[in-house]
Formats: C-alpha cells, structure tokens, sequence
C-alpha cells in the first residue's frame, strides 16, 4: 500500500493568522512525535501515561522576603480595561480577577502570568496524565514556569525608570499536542516583569496582553 508522511500546518493565532509548514523536526522540538501513516488508518488509543506530561516549576528565591515578592507578582492583576478590550475581540466573557482572554483548543489562553494561571496550567498537564487519549500521535503536554528576584538600584521599562526597586520576572512556556484535538496541537511562550518597591507594592507590570499562540495541523 502506497504510504505517506503527516503533513502539519502551523496557524498563528495572532494578528496575521497564517499559515506555515512544519517538519517533523520542528514538531519534535516542542514536545510532539511525528510518524508515517498509512492511507485510511484511523486514530490510536493512546493509555493514559503521565511521562508524557511534563510540570516543572521553578520560584528562586533566596529568604522569606523575595518569596513575598514573587508571590506579590503573582497576585497583582491584569488592568482589567486592556483586558476587556481583548476579550472582547475575541467574543470572551470576562469575569473579575480573570487572567485569561480568550480560548484555543479548548485551553485558556493567558493575558497575564499570575498564580491562577500557573494553576491553572499545572492542573491542565496533571489531567492530560491521567486520561486515556485518541489520537494519531502520542499526545503530549508540558508546562514550564521559571519566577525569580533581582533588586536593581535602576531598572528602565519602557520610557519609565525606577530607582531602588525589586525585578520579579515570570516566565511561562506551555505546550499540548493531540490532546483536545485527535490532529491539532499548541504551544505559546509568555513572560511578565512586575516592579516592585521595598514594601512590595507592585509599581509597574510589563508583559500583559495578547499572547501569539501557533497551533499545529496535521
């Protein structure tokens, strides 16, 4: 029987929304597998298998008071104006406290890295662990989150600078792939940096808004 290889589609779910071929290597370098398939094969039942769900979590802190600091980070909220206003494009209800904007693959995208978020997301991988999934490749899902602490005498962000103040910088990378869809994966990369006084009022929070999310077709 003559054979083929998959064929994926990278769609950017940003603001030009097209669309880009991947290899296999690629596809390999965030997580997923690739193989040939045969002509009319239909989906596998892949059992439920959590090393291929991968957390990993990381708060470097050095005492007390930096664990305070990016739990300060974590906590602070998105403005809820600019949030709502991206919500809206996206035809999304938002509700108080909300981090997220709109939804890809069944998964809540985020606007804002904060504690919910990173909940929310270890939650996510910790059920793609557990269940059994139909797919035609392994399905797999990872979640990475780096927060740590850096006091600056100056830190500038964007036309504003600071003096004497504490840097938290918070970074998420999160990926699934044939887990919500049997052909279709995701994966996104976020960061957020929250200014911080020697009180821990947060003063300046950059990185919030919308998130550029490829999604994978095969």
């Amino acid at each position: 029987m003559k054979t083929h290889t998959n064929t994926f589609l990278l769609r950017f779910c940003g603001s030009t929304g097209s669309f880009l071929p991947v290899t296999a290597l690629a596809l390999t370098l965030i997580g997923s597998t690739s193989a040939a398939m045969l002509e009319g094969s239909a989906p596998k039942t892949w059992p439920a298998d959590p090393e291929k769900h991968k957390s990993e979590v990381h708060r470097k802190a050095a005492d007390n008071k930096q664990e305070a600091l990016i739990a300060a980070a974590e906590a602070a909220q998105p403005d809820q104006k600019a949030l709502r206003e991206a919500a809206a494009k996206e035809n999304t209800f938002v509700e108080d406290k909300q981090w997220w904007y709109k939804m890809a693959l069944e998964t809540r995208i985020p606007f804002a890295i904060t504690g919910k978020a990173i909940e929310y997301y270890l939650k996510t991988v910790e059920n793609n662990g557990k269940q059994t999934l139909k797919a035609y490749a392994q399905p797999t899902s990872s979640v990475d989150y780096q927060a740590a602490v850096a006091f600056q005498k100056e830190f500038t962000s964007g036309e504003k600078t600071f003096k004497n103040v504490h840097v938290v910088t918070l970074k998420l990378k999160f990926s699934q792939n044939f887990v919500t869809d049997q052909t279709s994966g995701m994966f996104f990369t976020k960061q957020r940096v929250v200014i911080l006084d020697e009180a821990g009022k947060v003063l300046h929070i950059s990185g919030d808004g919308p998130t550029e999310v490829p999604i994978m077709v095969m």
